[in-house]
């Protein structure tokens, strides 16, 4: 149990960590020497007394390092100390804590402990403070313990709020999520890591394979009914690994909310789970994918500070669109679900269509270039490109009202950002010389917690100026 005012260790399994990451790291390696076979008889003695070595300085490293790592809760303040040669102190006050987030990685999944991220408006590229391995008992009153204002202020009126309900992702809505979102990023980014740790391998076992595949796929001269095939067969294996890996990432996905208290939990082999003051949320964007559009659901994220600026929490990732409002209500009650009632104007196709149609144009040359007659049938792809640039057109808009700033884009996927006054850190607006004659701008919005600036281009001037007063001169915004 943890005590306020008493320093506490982590878990002894702690000490088995320094060993382990290593062996992690070395893994490529050791999967190498095994394949390729080792003769143990041959084997130097002085090898296995030089790992047997190695094994033991590591165990004393993590010994050492567990016995100098502690924390201490005290009434306003966590203090974190850790260090052998040289010691580490680190303070962080509750005021300055914005989310306490427990996570199960493969690692302390396996040993059954919670790694505890303490997440700061000062937080870089990690956590502010990360506490690797406690219990699940200790991680959740540890929770509950730094968060202890806010926790204590929903205690007090627990009893006259009822609770608000959960929202849960059931097998059905998971699968249904998962086959049409397409997330062909999250399948490129997993092959890439799959070819990274593959490499190694090919390089050692089959020096020569890269060169043979390429001597026998330029001998062959496939149709282009076979081109086709393998093309189609490609995209069915990546959506099929999206379906999977969306899975895994998103199974058991439960959100509620008691007072201004979020709670948010998913993961299949790698559990998460975000705790976080509502109040604290900076914008909120709804992602609506082509198939999720079509059968008219979409994603909700929120934007909020956390040590890596590009994340965003999912609040649901599978919502029907007219149930936006409510959600939004629930748990974000400062946010409104706002129509867009400024849309770009038509005459900003030209400014929406000019790059893709150069590319496209491009493209069509090296086909043409290629294939000669064949390629004639890629100049299909310039009115394809022209509609998707008049859907992006169409897509595009904004409106401010009650103080709420809406922008919408589409992109792939159509977004679209709520924010309000006090979350904008900066604004900016821009124009080409040809927009000037238009009379069009691009307005840029950016939020505290984000690397990313929420953009849409090509607006009517009249409305972006009207944001631009309301958020330089502090106005109310209606």
């Amino acid at each position: 149990m943890i005590k306020r005012n008493k320093p506490r260790r982590l878990h002894p399994i702690y000490i088995l960590f320094p060993l382990f990451n290593t062996v992690k790291g070395l893994l490529p390696l050791i999967i190498i020497t095994l394949l390729q076979g080792v003769n143990w008889s041959g084997v130097n003695g002085y090898v296995y007394l030089g790992i047997l070595a190695a094994v033991t300085l590591l165990m004393f490293l993590g010994l050492f390092g567990w016995r100098k790592y502690s924390f201490t809760v005290e009434d306003d303040r966590i203090v974190i100390r850790k260090g052998i040669l040289f010691r580490d102190e680190k303070t962080i006050y509750f005021g300055r804590i914005h989310s306490v987030n427990l996570e199960q990685p493969i690692l302390q999944r396996l040993f059954g402990v919670t790694q505890v991220k303490i997440e700061t408006p000062g937080g870089n590229k990690k956590a502010d403070g990360i506490l690797a391995a406690l219990t699940e008992k200790d991680a959740r009153q540890l929770q509950k313990l730094l968060l202890a204002p806010h926790v204590q202020s929903a205690e007090s009126v627990a009893r006259q709020l009822p609770v608000l309900p959960n929202y849960r992702l059931t097998t059905g809505q998971l699968l249904l999520a998962a086959a049409t979102s397409l997330n062909f990023g999250l399948v490129v980014a997993f092959i890439a890591g799959i070819i990274s740790l593959a490499d190694d391998f090919i390089n050692e076992l089959a020096p020569n394979l890269y060169s043979t595949l390429y001597k026998e796929s330029t001998s062959v001269d496939p149709s282009y009914t076979v081109i086709a095939v393998i093309a189609v067969c490609g995209l069915a294996v990546a959506w099929l690994l999206s379906l999977v890996l969306y899975v895994i990432k998103f199974a058991g996905f439960t959100a509620n909310k008691q007072d201004d208290q979020i709670s948010i939990s998913y993961g299949l082999l790698e559990k998460k789970v975000h705790h976080f003051d509502a109040r604290k949320v900076q914008a909120v964007i709804v992602a609506e994918g082509l198939l999720h559009q079509w059968i008219g659901f979409a994603q909700i994220q929120l934007q909020v500070i956390s040590s890596d600026k590009t994340e965003r929490l999912m609040l649901h990732p599978f919502i029907p669109r007219a149930s936006l409002q409510s959600i939004l209500t629930c748990f974000v009650p400062q946010f409104t679900a706002a129509e867009i009632k400024a849309a770009a104007p038509k005459r900003a196709f030209f400014d929406y269509v000019w790059k893709g149609q150069l590319v496209m144009i491009l493209l069509c040359a090296v086909f043409i270039y290629f294939f000669h007659t064949h390629g004639l049938w890629s100049l299909i792809l310039l009115p394809l490109a022209a509609a998707w640039s008049w859907s992006c057109l169409s897509a595009a808009g904004m409106n401010l009202e009650d103080g709420q700033l809406t922008l919408r884009k589409r992109s792939l996927t159509r977004m679209t950002y709520y924010m309000r006054r006090p979350q904008i850190v900066s604004m900016a607006t821009r124009r080409t010389s040809g927009q000037q004659k238009r009379r069009l701008l691009t307005i840029s919005a950016h939020v505290l917690g984000s690397l990313q600036a929420y953009r849409v281009y090509c607006l009517e001037r009249e409305d972006v100026e009207r944001v631009w007063r309301w958020y330089s001169r502090h106005q109310s915004g209606k």
